[in-house]
């Protein structure tokens, strides 16, 4: 695998990471402006922002499903990047 896809694989790693901890604290701590939430909500709600018109047109009221779209995305983007 060539270092540039590397590189790009180990980046939606962490990222897909930083999604995951964004989404247990929106549990535990839904204020997006206290630390540390703040830090993971600035760095995912860009891309998440992307993937919301999207999910709001899934029949699932009142759920924010666009962590689980990024994460699909970016999953199947790793995948092909990997691939041999």
């Amino acid at each position: 695998m060539p270092d540039a896809h590397r590189t790009s694989v180990l980046l939606i790693e962490v990222y897909l990471l930083v999604t995951a901890v964004d989404v247990l604290l929106g549990w535990v701590q839904p204020d997006s402006k206290r630390l540390p939430r703040r830090v993971t909500h600035w760095v995912t709600e860009p891309v998440q922002r992307l993937f919301r018109p999207v999910a709001a047109r899934l029949p699932v009221a009142g759920w924010d499903l666009s962590p689980i779209l990024v994460v699909a995305v970016l999953g199947f983007i790793r995948v092909w990047l990997v691939r041999p």
